[in-house]
Formats: structure tokens, C-alpha cells, sequence
């Protein structure tokens, strides 16, 4: 690019200040001296042009926009710079100055060399980069969480390293100021502006990362930092940009709650910082906003607390600043109370205008104007126009940024409650249903894990239909996305959120609930048993996720608010991430026959569904038998119906009763989440209660499915023992069951599952119980007996789920009751979660 002598100048002054880092007393004369020579050399209208901060159509400096014309009588970017000698423009996506890491260091570069070329002065380039759910450069730049997710990691560092990586990655697009971070405190739960947006509702919490992301936007960054929103926007439950807020706190709840951030960041040497549109009646009893109040922004920000940086506005087209005076009035206003940057009027022109006639009838001096304007000189001072666009690829969004922003991620996954002990979850295939707020990034993160997604994109008012279809979607487990739910107000005006969710809970089938934004949604629902927080939804928030719900790390984030009513600050629950679980169970289906004696399919698939088990060990599985049956094979049928892995071992195995038709059998069977690897049928002595003269023999009826669970391999036991009561025929099944188990290599792992027809206590099982443990009893659960749960009769028969070396119990259960009409057998299953070390 060649360059003009005046956009050299810049350059020269730019290369100068560049040295007034280091603190040479030198380099701060030549820039003391650039800043007093400018500002001798700009005209009025440079001057007042220097105060306004704007926006511009277009993806380059010199496209044509109608939107241009329309609002400055111009059409380019570079044409709007030059009509009203801007000191700053803003980015947005929605001016399309957005769209990818090369272009937006080529719109900078276009409008810097405009603004040279027609005062000599580099503009300030700024943007609202705050992260998490405050974002306009997206990918490939790197999304950080934001700040409340930072407050959830407890972590100086990370706010540190975010705010570094984050400044050099917007410098090296052209951006020389982000407006961040936020410094207010959230200590309003219906806070319908801020929220997310801030780091906590601890003081001490949000000053210490505020102060953190300031010196890694400008130490290490190379930006300048704006904190936000002087005197502090936590305590508002009116969205300044509807309306006016007003902040009751006293004089002394100010300086305790909503001061200490600023504090901070100027003791960090931040250099910007931007008003709020609230009323303060404590510090300001006019009535003013604090945007237009002298003795808020003269009084305590310029003279209290010394700062001499740059004080920019909030947008002035926020109703929170236009309720009370005209739009020509609020830029005269704004700079009498001690502003030195007006952003976004609503009509530049016409504030343009208003700030130059304003000095030309003496109202405003014109030394009030150079105030203003020599502390954004000296903002400016340090910073290189143009950015080299061939180095961008090299700086944003590269492996290591994309990294450090996950490691943040990881580390602010909030989980709240864990009741139903659901988490992690196994590493099993199973079908997951992702609904709500925006679920595809989830869904991925979750396919990459083996499960197969249902995803149901509600967004963030779910119409009814949307809601049936969620619920009536066919899966194992549910995870449900929200995002301000607790906002009836604006967001989701009909609570549909909150109906959404309610009525996936009562379904009965596992709920995962998970705002993705504030953390108080979870108080506006039904009791869920299983709850985590995100504080944003970027991919990073959305693969620290999945990495929680599978155990992949445990989750270490602590709520940084309080949620009203269920959760202290503070809170959040982890688990031993080096613990792998598997949920095992049970059920003697009798081949389907409930307490009424008939079959029904349907009703035991539905049954051993509600087991939400990773493996289930079945008995009195009954294939081709008859009528009972219906002449199918009811295991691979309960197989394709849940989508499951099947092995099947017959204790009896008949010839057909007529030719054509498929042998009989009766067995075990095993349905499992994972592949089953290999399967074989052991004999065991038996005593036939189908022979006419039973004599105890070996028989085959020993089920093995060996299965392999994140690296380990889990040998799956299934027996239905007949032995009813003969203890010499118990004896010689114990010995041959420990024989078979002793047959696996010690580090191999080993369920045994089913039923024995004898009482708890019999003395001849107690081989078995030395050799693998019983789940019921370590889990110290005490009804039915000391060993497993009876039914029928305590001589008839014991279920169990026993555990070899290796597995630790983490709970045994009899599900719950449900009316004999819907049992799907006359027996009763039991269920235990385990958990082993990969």
C-alpha cells in the first residue's frame, strides 16, 4: 500500500508510541508532543468529529449501502468517516462488518487509510467482543466463554490468558478496543441485561477477574480494555435499552457492591471506561442517568477515583438515555457531565451538529473539546493503524487459542444436582434426545461419543407442537437446553421453556436439564434430579459438556451467583472422573407374562426400557415356545425394539411339536448397550423339572457375553437356576458357577446376574457370595433380605446382581411399583449402578 505524507505521520506517531510502552521518558515526550501537536492542528469540526464513536454499512471501506445514504447522506464506510472526521467506528455483524478474519482486517485497513488520509489521526476501531453471549468477530476467531463462566473457574489465569489471547486476535483484524470486560456486579436474578454477562454477584470475585482480563487485553493484548457499566448496571431488573432503569441501592451498598470492579480495573491501568443509562438517586438524586450526570462522571468517577482514561457512552439510541431529553440535547449533555466518546447517536448528523453549534454560541468552550479529545489522542497514541492481512491466519483461531479456550470451558461446567446418581454416564451406545435452545452443537459432541441424537430445536419459545414432538420422541435419555427460561417478560413471553421442560420430566424417562445461559433457570422448573450449568453455548461450553456427562472430566465449576431458594454461591458437585459407570440389572420376565397371565410384548419392552440399564441379564426367556410366545423369538424382538445387543442361552431346547415350525427353547438372555464380543453357553448341573425322572446332570444354561467398556473387558454372567430345594444340587451349581468365573484373567471384570430358587440365607450359596460380591448388600440396603430381593416367597426364588473384584457399588434398587395392569412379569427386577476404573 503507498502511502500519503499524512498517513506516513500517523504511522511515524504510531511507531512512536509503540516505544511509550516500555516507559522511556523520551518516547513519552515525542508522544506528549504528538497528542498537543494534533490537536493544534485539528479544525473544530476534526475536533468534535474525533468525539463521535459510529457505525457504517458494508463489508469494505468503499462499498455502496443505501443504509449509508439513508442515515449519514452518504455512501461508503470510508465516505461516513470522512463526513463527520470520525474518531471511532464500532463493528457489528448486523452492518455486515463481520463476515471472516480477512475481510474485517481489510474494512480496518480501508478505514484507517480514509481517516488518515483526511485528518491524520488513526481511528479507533472497537467492537463488543465480551464473549460468551456477547460476541461479533465469530469463528474461526476463538469464543471464550464469557464472564460468569470465568467466574465459575474461580481462576485469575484463565481470565488473564482469555483477555490476552482474545486482544491479539481482534489486533491482528484491525480492532483496536474491545468494549470489555464487564465490570457490573449481577446481584439481581431477574436481571434481563446483564446476567451471564457479568462475572458473579461476589464484589471481590468480580474485581479480581475484571482486573485480570484488563491487563490481558492491554498488557499482553495489545488493545485497549473498556470496563462496563460505570457506576454499575448489576442491580436492574428494566433492560436499559427499553427503558430507564433505576438502581436503589444506598450510597454505602454502592461503594460495597457495584464500586469495587472499577476500583480494580483502574488500579489495572485500564483506559476506558463506559457509562450506564441508570438512575442512581443515591449518588444522583436529579433523576439523571448516569450517562448525563455530572456528579456521578465529574464527581466520583473524575475526581473520586482519579481516573483520566477515556469515559465513552452506551449507545445513545438506548431508550434508557432518550426518555428524558431530545436527541440533540443528549450529546451537550453528555459531555457537560464529563464524557469524552459519544457512541451510536441516533441521528449523527443531527448530533454532529448540535455538539459544533453548541461551541460556536459558547455553551460548550472549545477547551472543554480539547479536554476530550487530548485524552483520546493519548488512547490512540499506541496504536499501529494497519494490520498485515496475510498474518491473520497465523493469529486467530489458531490450535493453541482453540485449546486454551476449552481448558477455560472445561473448567466452568457447573454441575448443580446429581440425585438420581446418573452421572457420568456409561460409555454404552444409546439414543439421546437433544432439545431446546439451539441442541445441534451438543448432538455432535454427543455423537462423537457413540450415542445416536434425536434433536429437537425448540429454541427459545417452543409452540406446542414442538413440544409434543419432543416429547413423543423415542429415546433413552433426554438432555434439555434452555436459555432464559425464567424471562416471561421478553424472551418467552407464554413460559413455553418452562412447559417444554415440565413436560419432559413427566415423562419418567432420565432429564438432563441444562441452561446454557443464567444458572436461575433451573428454579422456574419441576424438580429435576439431574441439573448442570453451561453460562453460554459455544462449542467449547457444548463439548465440556459432553465431556462431563461422560465422565471424561469431572465437572470443578462453582456457581458464582446464588440461585434463590435451591443453590448458595458456591456451589457445585463433581464426581471421580477416573470412574467409568455401568448400570446393571436384573428381570425375570416369565416370557412376558404379567400378574395377568398374558403376554405382551409391547409391555416388557417398555418395562425394561424404564431400567434406562446399560446391561440386563434376563430369565424365563421363552423362543418359539407356543401360544405364549406367539411363535417369536422374544428376545431378538425386545433386541430390535430397544435397540440392543443380544445373547441368548437355552436351558431346554426342544424338537418342533409339528414339522415346519421353529424348535422351542427356554434360557437366558442378556440385552447390552455395547457389542457383545463373544458369547457361550455353559453347563451347569441341573435338576430338570421338565423330565419325567429328574436326575441332577450337567445342561447347558450358563450364559457368557463378554463385553468391552472404555478399554476394560466385562464378562456378563446370566443364570436361572431350578434347583428348588435340594442343597446337594445347590452345592455342585455354586461350585460350577465359581468354576466358570475362575476361568478369566484376574484383570478382566465379571457380573453375575439372575435368580436362584432358594432362601436368602442357605447355607450352600455361600461359595457363591465369597466369590463375587452381592450389590444389594454393599450397597447397604436392607429390604428383602441380606442378599438380594425375594419374590413370591423367600424359598421360590432370589434375584440378584453380584460383582466380581474390581467394581464398586454405588446403588441397588427394586424399581418402583407400578399397577399390576402394566407389569410386564410376576416377579420383580433389581437394578445397581457400578463403577470401575478404566
Amino acid at each position: 500500500m503507498e502511502l500519503t505524507r499524512r498517513q506516513s505521520l500517523g504511522l511515524a506517531a504510531a511507531a512512536v508510541a509503540g516505544t511509550t510502552v516500555t516507559g522511556s521518558a523520551t518516547a513519552g515526550a515525542h508522544t506528549d508532543r504528538w497528542v498537543r501537536d494534533t490537536l493544534r492542528r485539528l479544525t473544530l469540526e476534526q475536533k468534535v468529529g474525533q468525539l463521535f464513536v459510529c457505525y457504517a454499512y458494508g463489508p469494505t471501506a468503499d462499498t455502496a449501502d443505501a443504509r449509508n445514504t439513508s442515515l449519514y447522506g452518504v455512501a461508503t464506510p470510508a465516505d461516513v468517516v470522512r463526513k463527520f472526521n470520525l474518531g471511532g467506528v464500532i463493528y457489528f455483524t448486523w452492518t455486515d462488518s463481520t463476515k471472516d478474519p480477512q475481510q474485517i482486517a481489510r474494512l480496518s485497513n480501508g478505514l484507517q487509510s480514509a481517516s488518515l488520509a483526511n485528518t491524520g489521526v488513526p481511528l479507533q476501531i472497537g467492537t463488543d467482543q465480551e464473549y460468551g453471549t456477547v460476541v461479533r468477530v465469530g469463528p474461526p476467531a476463538t469464543q471464550f466463554p464469557g464472564g460468569m463462566a470465568l467466574g465459575a473457574t474461580r481462576s485469575p489465569q484463565y481470565a488473564r490468558s482469555a483477555g490476552a489471547i482474545a486482544g491479539r486476535e481482534l489486533r491482528a483484524l484491525g480492532i483496536t478496543t474491545d468494549f470489555a470486560p464487564d465490570a457490573d456486579v449481577n446481584v439481581n436474578p431477574l436481571n434481563p441485561v446483564i446476567g451471564v454477562r457479568s462475572v458473579s454477584s461476589d464484589p471481590a470475585l468480580v474485581s479480581q477477574l475484571v482486573a485480570e482480563q484488563v491487563k490481558g487485553y492491554q498488557r499482553d493484548g495489545g488493545i485497549v480494555s473498556t470496563a462496563k457499566h460505570f457506576p454499575g448496571h448489576g442491580d436492574t431488573a428494566t433492560d436499559s435499552h427499553t427503558g430507564i432503569p433505576v438502581i436503589g441501592h444506598t450510597r454505602e451498598e454502592w461503594t460495597r457492591i457495584d464500586l469495587p470492579p472499577f476500583q480494580a480495573a483502574i488500579r489495572a491501568g485500564i483506559r476506558s471506561i463506559m457509562t450506564a443509562h441508570i438512575v442512581v438517586p443515591a449518588l444522583d438524586p436529579s433523576g439523571d442517568p448516569a450517562t448525563l450526570s455530572r456528579p456521578i462522571l465529574t464527581g466520583i468517577l473524575r475526581e473520586q477515583l482519579g481516573f483520566d482514561g477515556v469515559v465513552i457512552t452506551d449507545s445513545l439510541g438506548m431508550q434508557g438515555v432518550r426518555d428524558k431529553y431530545g436527541d440533540a440535547e443528549i450529546p451537550l449533555r453528555a459531555l457537560e457531565a464529563g464524557v469524552d466518546q459519544l457512541l451510536m447517536p441516533v441521528n449523527p448528523g443531527l448530533a454532529y451538529e448540535s455538539v459544533l453549534a453548541a461551541v460556536r454560541s459558547g455553551r460548550i468552550s472549545e477547551a472543554r473539546i480539547d479536554e476530550s479529545v487530548t485524552r483520546i489522542l493519548r488512547l490512540k497514541r499506541g496504536l499501529n493503524p494497519y494490520v498485515d492481512v496475510a498474518r491473520v491466519a497465523k493469529v486467530v483461531g489458531t490450535p493453541s487459542n482453540y485449546a486454551e479456550a476449552q481448558r477455560i470451558a472445561d473448567h466452568s461446567t457447573t454441575l448443580l444436582k446429581n440425585d438420581a446418581g446418573l452421572l457420568p454416564l456409561s460409555a454404552a451406545p444409546r439414543t439421546i434426545l437433544v432439545a431446546g435452545y439451539s441442541p445441534a452443537t451438543l448432538a455432535t459432541a454427543l455423537q462423537r461419543r457413540g450415542a445416536t441424537t434425536v434433536v429437537k430445536d425448540t429454541g427459545t419459545r417452543p409452540t406446542d407442537a414442538k413440544i409434543a414432538d419432543a416429547v413423543g420422541a423415542v429415546a433413552d435419555l433426554t438432555v434439555v437446553l434452555t436459555n432464559k427460561a425464567w424471562d416471561t417478560t421478553v424472551t418467552d413471553k407464554n413460559a413455553k421453556q418452562q412447559k417444554l421442560v415440565n413436560a419432559l420430566l413427566a415423562t419418567g424417562r432420565p432429564v438432563i436439564v441444562v441452561p446454557v445461559r443464567d444458572p436461575y433457570d433451573v428454579a422456574y422448573f419441576d424438580p429435576a434430579l439431574t441439573t448442570l450449568v453451561t453460562y453460554g453455548s459455544t462449542a467449547p461450553s457444548m463439548e465440556a459438556l459432553a465431556k462431563v456427562l461422560y465422565g471424561e472430566l469431572a465437572p470443578t465449576g462453582k456457581l458464582p451467583v446464588e440461585i434463590p431458594g435451591m443453590h448458595p454461591f458456591n456451589h457445585g458437585l463433581t464426581f471421580d472422573a477416573r470412574q467409568t459407570r455401568l448400570t446393571v440389572a436384573s428381570y425375570n420376565i416369565h416370557a412376558g407374562a404379567g400378574e395377568d397371565n398374558v403376554f405382551d410384548l409391547d409391555r416388557t419392552a417398555q418395562a425394561l426400557k424404564a431400567l434406562d440399564a446399560d446391561v440386563i441379564g434376563l430369565q424365563e426367556v421363552d423362543v418359539h415356545w407356543g401360544v405364549r410366545s406367539q411363535w417369536l423369538d422374544t428376545l431378538a424382538e425386545l433386541g430390535t425394539r430397544l435397540g440392543l445387543h443380544t445373547a441368548f442361552a437355552p436351558i431346554y431346547d426342544f424338537d418342533p411339536p409339528a414339522a415346519g415350525q421353529p424348535r422351542r427353547q427356554y434360557g437366558v438372555g442378556i440385552l447390552s448397550r455395547f457389542p457383545i464380543v463373544r458369547s457361550e453357553n455353559h453347563p451347569i448341573t441341573r435338576l430338570s423339572t421338565q423330565d419325567p425322572n429328574p436326575v441332577p446332570a450337567l445342561a447347558p444354561g450358563f450364559l457368557e457375553a463378554e463385553i468391552e467398556v472404555r478399554g476394560r473387558r466385562v464378562h456378563v454372567y446370566c443364570t436361572h437356576l431350578d434347583y428348588r430345594a435340594d442343597p446337594a444340587v445347590r452345592t455342585k451349581q455354586v461350585a460350577d458357577t465359581t468354576a466358570v468365573l475362575a476361568q478369566d484373567r484376574k484383570k478382566d471384570l465379571q457380573v453375575l446376574v439372575g435368580d436362584f430358587n432358594a432362601e436368602a440365607g442357605a447355607p450352600e450359596l455361600a461359595g457363591l457370595w465369597s466369590r463375587v460380591t452381592d450389590a444389594w448388600s454393599v450397597a447397604g440396603v436392607k429390604t428383602g433380605g441380606p442378599y438380594t430381593y425375594p419374590a413370591v416367597a423367600a424359598n421360590k426364588r432370589i434375584d440378584f446382581v453380584t460383582v466380581g473384584a474390581g467394581f464398586q457399588v454405588l446403588r441397588a434398587e427394586v424399581p418402583a411399583e407400578v399397577p399390576l395392569v402394566q407389569a410386564a412379569s410376576d416377579h420383580r427386577p433389581v437394578s445397581a449402578d457400578l463403577s470401575f476404573r478404566p
